[in-house]
C-alpha cells in the first residue's frame, strides 16, 4: 500500500542551487499518462494517500499536472495533493488552477535575498529571490496560503531567523520547515551546518518567530515543532515520517521507474518497479528491512520518543556509519527542548490566570 507518493513531474529546473540533491536526475519529462497511472497504483490500496508534485521544478510540467489534478478530482482518488515549488513560474492563473484543485503548496526559499541568493541561483550566478517573492505574490492575489522549505547549509545556518522575516514579509506563508542538507547530487560539493551552528540558528528563528506572533498576532507555525507535539500526544509513532521504512513510499520518475524515495532515485539498491507492472513485493520487503535495520542505532537513543528517528535519505548519503546525523539530531533536540519550554510557559501562565481569576 502506497500513503506517500511522489511524482517527479521533470528533471529540469530552471534554478541552478548549489546544493541540489536532485541535479543528477535525468532531465526528461513526465507525461499525463504516467502520473495517473501511477496515481491509480496508489488509490488502488483503498486508502488515502500523499501525492506530491516534485522534480526538477514542477512547474517546468503544469500541463502534466493539471491533467492529473483533473483525473484525481473527477475519479475521486483518496489523494491528498501538495506541490514543492520555487514557485519562480507561477502566474495567477496557474495559482488559481492549484487553488480550485486543493492542492497544498510549499515554497523552496533560504533566507533573506542576499542569503538566499547565495544557495539558490540561476546558472549564471544571479539570484532567484525576486522571482520567488513575485510567485509567492501570486498565489497571496488569489488568496492561497503557502508552506516555506529552508535548506539549511554552513552557509545560512547562522541566519536563520531571515526566513521567519521573510515569511511575516510574504504574509502568506503560515508554516515553516527546517531541510538540512542531503549530500546526493551536487550536495555533495556543499559543506554541512555543524551542529552547534544549528542548535544556534534555529533557536533564533524560533524565538523571533515567538515576538513577531506576539506583535501581529500572525502565528507561523514550524514542522519540528508540530511533529514533536503529535509525538508528545502519542499521535504520531516512531519513523511515521519515512513510510519507505515501511514499504509505503514510492517516487516516480519521468519514465515511470519507483524507487523507495526521492533522495535515492536511480540507485537500483532501492529500484521498486514500473507503474506499469507495480511495485514488486520482494524489493519492496527487501528496501524496507534494510532501512529498519540501518536506524536501528535510533531505537537506542533516549530522545527517540520526542525526536520520532532520523531521516534515512540523509543518513545514507551522510555515510554516518551506527550513529546519527549530527546536523539533524541538533535540529531535532533543539526542536524538543523548544517545545517544552513553551508548554512550560503555557502551564505558568495558566496557573497566573487561575490565582489572578481567585482573588
Amino acid at each position: 500500500m502506497v500513503k506517500m507518493l511522489i511524482l517527479g513531474l521533470t528533471g529540469q529546473c530552471n534554478f541552478a542551487c548549489t546544493y541540489c540533491y536532485a541535479h543528477e536526475h535525468p532531465a526528461e519529462t513526465m507525461t499525463a499518462g504516467t502520473g495517473i497511472a501511477a496515481a491509480e497504483l496508489a488509490a488502488a490500496g483503498g486508502q488515502p494517500f500523499v501525492l506530491q508534485f516534485s522534480g526538477g521544478e514542477p512547474l517546468l510540467n503544469f500541463p502534466a499536472m493539471q491533467a492529473i489534478i483533473r483525473h484525481v478530482r473527477e475519479q475521486g482518488l483518496p489523494a491528498v495533493m501538495q506541490v514543492q515549488t520555487n514557485a519562480s513560474l507561477m502566474t495567477r492563473e496557474k495559482a488559481a488552477v492549484l487553488k480550485a484543485g486543493q492542492v497544498g503548496i510549499g515554497i523552496s526559499l533560504d533566507g533573506r535575498p542576499d542569503m538566499n541568493d547565495r544557495q539558490r541561483c540561476l546558472s549564471d550566478g544571479r539570484g532567484t529571490c525576486r522571482q520567488i517573492v513575485k510567485g509567492a505574490a501570486e498565489l497571496a492575489a488569489v488568496g492561497v496560503e503557502t508552506g516555506i522549505t529552508c535548506v539549511v547549509t554552513n552557509e545560512n545556518v547562522s541566519s536563520l531567523a531571515g526566513i521567519v522575516e521573510m515569511a511575516y514579509y510574504l504574509g502568506n506563508v503560515r508554516r515553516i520547515g527546517f531541510d538540512l542538507l542531503r549530500t546526493q547530487g551536487r550536495g555533495g560539493e556543499v559543506a554541512p551546518p555543524q551542529p552547534e551552528a544549528v542548535w544556534q540558528g534555529v533557536k533564533e528563528a524560533f524565538q523571533l518567530a515567538r515576538r513577531l506572533g506576539r506583535e501581529t498576532g500572525n502565528t507561523i507555525l514550524f514542522s519540528q515543532l508540530e511533529r514533536v507535539a503529535f509525538l508528545t500526544r502519542g499521535q504520531m509513532p516512531g519513523f511515521a515520517h519515512c513510510h519507505a521504512m515501511k514499504g509505503e513510499a514510492a517516487f516516480v520518475d519521468a519514465r515511470g521507474q519507483l524507487y523507495a524515495c526521492a533522495s535515492l532515485a536511480g540507485n537500483p539498491d532501492f529500484y521498486l518497479g514500473h507503474v506499469t507492472t507495480g511495485i514488486e513485493e520482494s524489493r519492496r520487503q527487501r528496501v524496507a528491512a534494510l532501512i529498519q535495520a540501518s536506524m536501528a542505532f535510533c531505537l537506542r537513543c533516549p530522545s527517540f520518543a520526542l525526536c520520532g528517528g532520523a531521516c534515512f535519505a540523509r543518513w545514507y548519503g551522510a555515510d554516518c556509519g551506527d550513529r546519527g546525523y549530527d546536523a539533524e539530531c541538533a535540529l531535532k533536540q533543539v526542536s524538543i527542548e523548544w517545545y517544552q519550554e513553551l508548554q512550560g510557559q503555557e502551564r505558568k501562565e495558566n496557573e497566573s490566570c487561575i490565582t489572578a481569576c481567585r482573588c
